[in-house]
């Protein structure tokens, strides 16, 4: 299969692959790129045009392709559909590629205009994600259950769907968080700063739903409950990009700088460690970066020894407790950009092509008034969150776990999440309400701190 000789016209070439083909640019890449794809069937014939034209979506399937090669895994790609039938000592498996794109009128990823960046919101670039994300993947479970699940080859064996992120320029920033939240609604560690400057954690957030955009939410925890039970589990790996493949490359035409951080896990420490390194002393391998995404729900569970003592994560949810679980094993890859330096000639002419214009973006989050949410996590005994919107103020309704019983407090500031909320708090320099009181359901704590609201703002 050559994925190389172009069979498409220039224009409707795609920019990473006009940037991948620029003559002497990328000649070791592209050996690194062939040898993921040996092997590698062509069943319908239409690999090589989607490579050079859409080029995300096929070189995602090649990567898959060559991670489960390194694995340990046999691939049949002969079936017309689904993607991969793989075959390991711990059982079959079918695997179905996906990626997220960015929305019709939104800046594409190839569009990495920098400038941006200082202006660009974690929350939104979450935001886009986890909306980009839950589409995709309940596309391919509607795909499974009237298509796929029919045809002999797949039958009684778990599926998984393996989805990467290319929805919007700066994708490579959310790392996991975005697919966690999908998938199990686990939102965000909390943490409050002591007086010695450290962080110390006290609970954790989650957050069953994403909004869209005002008066849309899009309901997420996937795997929280059966309704995906056909899903066995997901693959996601967001630092399977070209970034891998410069990685993978022992020598090339210009330098390359790698930066990021790997975990540290042991029984004395855990943390992350930061690393900066030009190629070829930094060191990857294809899995580096990969996480495998249960579903404690599925009727076909998928044997995860395939996984373990690798250099890939592994996340799971307690339906009993409704704990999110996940494993990082030491040294795994957290987070990892590479830079090329080349010279201000090459430069000038790679910025040609991006394109000069307007795009559309996500609208500002807006909450249905006097709508109370479920967060759901813990702050130490304080547990089952709930938060809403009420003239201005932000309120928390919250369960003591000891007690039984329901509290709220609540502050004169919009907040869109609980570590929001207490950042927000712990500055002092907005009104605040505490209900002083428990009750016995929430809506009662609810209604009481509405009160509370009403009298301060009559004085």
């Amino acid at each position: 299969m050559d994925l190389f000789t172009p069979i498409v016209p220039p224009e409707k070439r795609h920019k990473h692959f006009l940037y991948i083909t620029e003559p002497g640019f990328c000649e070791p890449e592209i050996e690194v790129i062939k040898s993921w794809a040996d092997g590698f069937i062509d069943r319908n014939g239409q690999l090589v045009e989607e490579f050079q034209t859409n080029f995300n979506s096929a070189f995602w399937e090649i990567y898959l392709f060559a991670c489960f090669k390194e694995l340990g895994c046999s691939v049949d790609t002969s079936h017309e559909t689904p993607d991969f039938l793989v075959s390991s000592h711990y059982g079959d498996f079918i695997a179905e590629a996906a990626i997220t794109c960015h929305p019709e009128g939104f800046r594409p990823e190839w569009e990495k205009d920098y400038d941006l960046l200082e202006t660009t919101s974690t929350k939104d670039i979450l935001r886009l994600s986890a909306i980009r994300l839950e589409f995709s993947i309940n596309k391919k479970f509607r795909k499974y259950r009237n298509l796929y699940s029919k045809l002999p080859h797949v039958k009684n064996k778990p599926f998984v769907i393996c989805i990467a992120p290319f929805d919007q320029p700066f994708f490579f920033l959310q790392d996991s968080l975005a697919i966690v939240r999908v998938l199990y609604g686990y939102e965000e560690v909390l943490s409050r700063r002591n007086s010695n400057g450290n962080f110390t954690i006290i609970g954790e957030s989650f957050n069953y739903r994403v909004q869209k955009k005002p008066g849309f939410n899009i309901n997420v925890g996937l795997f929280t409950n059966a309704k995906l039970k056909h899903v066995s589990a997901v693959i996601f790996n967001n630092r399977a990009t070209f970034c891998k493949v410069r990685a993978l490359t022992p020598s090339g035409k210009y330098p390359v700088v790698f930066t990021g951080s790997r975990a540290i896990q042991s029984e004395n420490e855990a943390g992350l460690y930061p690393f900066r390194q030009l190629r070829p002393d930094y060191k990857e391998t294809v899995a580096d970066g990969l996480h495998i995404l249960v579903n404690p729900f599925a009727e076909n569970p998928l044997d995860l020894k395939i996984f373990e003592n690798r250099e890939i994560a592994i996340h799971n949810y307690e339906p009993k407790t409704g704990n999110y679980l996940s494993y990082l094993p030491n040294n795994f890859l957290l987070q990892r950009t590479c830079m090329s330096i080349t010279s201000e000639n090459d430069l000038q002419e790679l910025k040609k092509y991006l394109n000069k214009q307007d795009y559309k973006e996500l609208e500002p989050e807006e909450w249905e008034e006097d709508e109370l949410i479920e967060f759901g996590g813990n702050i130490g005994h304080i547990h089952n969150n709930h938060m809403a919107h009420y003239k201005g103020w932000t309120i928390i309704v919250s369960l003591d776990s000891i007690d039984k019983d329901w509290s709220s407090i609540a502050i004169q500031k919009l907040c869109y999440s609980i570590l929001d909320f207490i950042k927000e708090n712990s500055k002092g320099n907005y009104n605040s309400i505490l209900l002083g009181e428990f009750l016995s359901t929430k809506e009662e704590a609810f209604n009481a701190i509405k009160i509370k609201i009403d009298e301060f703002q009559a004085i």
